[in-house]
Formats: C-alpha cells, structure tokens, sequence
C-alpha cells in the first residue's frame, strides 16, 4: 500500500518541542567555563567530498584493520590510512554522470551510511540501492535495488546483508551475491523522524525499532516475526507530541537488549522473549551505549544519563548542553565523549557525568553522527565532510 509519508529532521523536532515546552530562557544550552581535566588534539584531517550538502544525514566512518573507510552524500567512497590519511584508493558511485554547468557534478548516490565486514564494504544509499565493494581496492561486487530509501548504514552478520527501509520494509540480502533473501514489511507512521533504526543481528535475529514505536525481532532466516513490544503509544495534543520512532540501534548485552523510544521509554528487553526486564521514563532518538556496567544515553533533550543497566535506575545525569543535539557517546578510557551540532566535541567523566574537557573542530558545522573509537584515537565526520583523527590527553 503507497503511504504518503512526511519527514521530520531530528533536529529541528527536538528544538520546536523544546520551544514549545518553555515560555522564556534560551533554547539550547550557550558554552561555560569549565575545568578542564582533559584535552583533545587533532593528529590529522582530510576531507571526503562535499559532505552531507547540507542535508542531515548521520554519516559515520568505517574502521577496519587501520583503514578508515568514508563517503560523502553525492557518491565519492574512499579509503584512508588510519595511521596518517594517506589516501588508498577513492570510488565515485551515483547515477548519470554530469554534463554542461547545472548539472556538473551529476545525479547524487544519496548515500546513507557505510559498513566493512571483511573483504567487503556494504553502503546504503537513499536511492533505494545497496552497493558492495571490495574493501582492498573499491571495485564493484555487486548492486542491488531495494524497495525503499535505505536511510542507515547496513547491518552484515551470518551470510546477510539487512537493511531497514524508509517504506517499511526489512530487507535481507546474500551478503556475497546480493540475491533478496526475504522482506518484512511493517506499517509506517505518516509524520516521522528522519531517519531509522540500523538492525542488529543476533543469536538468528534480526532486531531494530520501527517509526510507530515498537522493538521487533524477526527470525534471520525467514524473515518472520518471531515477537514485538511495544515501547512508545502516541500522545499528545500535536502531530509532534505524538511523535514516537525508535531510531537507534538495539544495544545488546547478553541475553538483554535495550532500546529507546522519542517521546517513549528506555527498555530492558530479554532477547528470546521479549519480556521487558525495566523500564524507565528516557524517551530519546540516539542509540544507547555500554560503558562499563552502565548504559550511557542521550535523551531527546540532550541530556547525558549514566543508567545501571541491571534496573534502569538513573545513576547521573547532565544537563549542561541541553538542546545542543549530542551524539552518541564514544567510550574511551575513563571518559565519554560526544559531538554537537554546533562543531564542539565534548568530554565527560564516566563515573559521574561531569563536563571535563572541550575541543572546537569547525565553527557551526554540525556533527551528527556517532564518533568512533580507534586504538587510542578518536575518529569524527563532520557535515561537511571533513574527517579528524583526535588523540586524547588527560592533563
């Protein structure tokens, strides 16, 4: 069935019920003194392309065996030497190639994310199209066409390559050939976030969070649901209010996942069952992330929470960069560290959420994807493409 469906951009969601819900002060959180207990430095930078182009887009590297492996929106892929950038090899994927002035550059790829496992490369493109490449030298392995706007970065484990679609759709590929293995289609909400959740696949699941607000497992195999739980019910007065898409990956530990949904609840869910272990009042869009013995989660409102992941318990919270749209957390040593959509990086203590360090990389170019862990190192993409490689020094 054809649903005319509407997109929202996350940020501008969480800023309109952010101003919305308060009648005066600012709406984001302005930069104060700290005390710095630690200070980031850029080993090296490169840039891929032309970035996002000005469309929001959670673009995020690739990291396998000391090669970065990155993309901008309109089709360039590249391989870089984590060690120092050194370019290894470039692709340039899209549609017809350009031609006189208005049309130069050509028909965009619109890719949406990228995944290396192996001798492979797997990139999504909001064309409605997965892309595998050899990871050693960008050639074409094979392309297939999906039915849907592929709006993440594809998830490979146990033979196949899944992908969740803008339409709906749960796509399972052969990860070698491409072939269609299965689809599963869920129903879609017509005002939504722009964006889904990246499946995870595990112990012969699939599971992900949907745009009317449910976690979901289906069987790997088959693409059958094997069970659904609900984590959001809209609400509201407003189309906005009512907004409740899981957007972020499953974290999974265990035998225990754990999801979250907008204007919903963070959830403990068995993974077998889908009996919920916890649940607690955090409705947010970002993933989840494990440090420790403790889920690290950025909440709708940009504020971090340190959260025992045994009851959902709130063990800390900052809410120092409210509204600033802060990343998922990178762990790294004794520290968190997350991006904003205003160019910072920020550090926060682990054990108790307090802002320790600051590192500005581009005035007013927004980081909206994840940032990356690599040995020591810290890896960011930026909207505009730019890729930093930053070392961490705790002084």
């Amino acid at each position: 069935m054809m649903v005319l469906k509407r997109w929202l951009g996350a940020f501008a969601a969480v800023a309109f019920l952010a101003a919305c819900s308060s009648t005066e002060g600012p709406t984001y959180a302005d930069l104060t003194e700290i005390t710095p207990e630690v200070s980031g430095s850029i080993v090296w930078q490169s840039k891929v392309g032309s970035g996002s182009e000005g469309h929001y887009s959670r673009l995020v590297p690739a990291i396998q065996d000391d090669v970065i492996y990155a993309a901008d929106r309109h089709g360039l892929v590249v391989a870089m030497n984590l060690e120092n950038g050194n370019q290894l090899w470039s692709q340039r994927l899209g549609g017809r190639p350009g031609f006189l002035n208005r049309y130069l550059r050509g028909e965009s790829a619109r890719i949406s994310g990228i995944t290396a496992a192996g001798s492979m490369l797997f990139i999504g493109s909001e064309n409605g199209v997965i892309t595998a490449l050899n990871s050693d030298n960008g050639e074409l392995i094979w392309e297939q066409k999906v039915p849907g706007e592929v709006l993440s970065a594809p998830t490979v484990g146990e033979g196949r390559v899944v992908a969740q679609l803008s339409s709906g759709y749960v796509v399972a590929l052969a990860a070698r050939t491409g072939e269609m293995q299965w689809s599963h289609e869920e129903e879609v909400s017509l005002l939504s976030l722009r964006g889904v959740s990246q499946p995870a696949i595990e112990s012969g699941g699939v599971i992900f969070g949907t745009a009317t607000g449910k976690a979901v497992v289906l069987l790997g195999e088959t693409g059958q649901l094997a069970w659904e739980e609900r984590l959001a019910t809209p609400s509201g007065a407003t189309e906005l209010e009512r907004l409740v898409d899981v957007d972020g990956s499953p974290l999974i530990i265990g035998g225990t996942f754990f999801m979250s949904a907008f204007n919903g609840e963070l959830v403990g869910l068995e993974l077998r069952s889908g009996e919920p272990i916890w649940k607690q009042d955090h409705g947010a869009w970002r993933s989840p992330v494990q440090a420790g013995t403790r889920i690290v989660l950025v909440n709708q409102d940009s504020h971090l929470l340190g959260i025992d992941r045994r009851n959902g318990i709130e063990l800390w919270r900052n809410s120092d960069l409210f509204n600033r749209s802060l990343t998922e957390p990178a762990v790294l040593g004794t520290y968190l560290v997350a991006g904003d959509r205003f160019g910072y990086l920020h550090w926060f203590n682990r054990n108790d959420g307090r802002l320790v360090g600051r590192l500005e990389l581009e005035e007013d170019v927004a980081i909206q994807g994840a940032i990356q862990v690599a040995g020591e190192n810290l890896v960011v993409q930026d909207a505009s493409g730019s890729i930093y490689v930053i070392s961490q020094q705790a002084r």
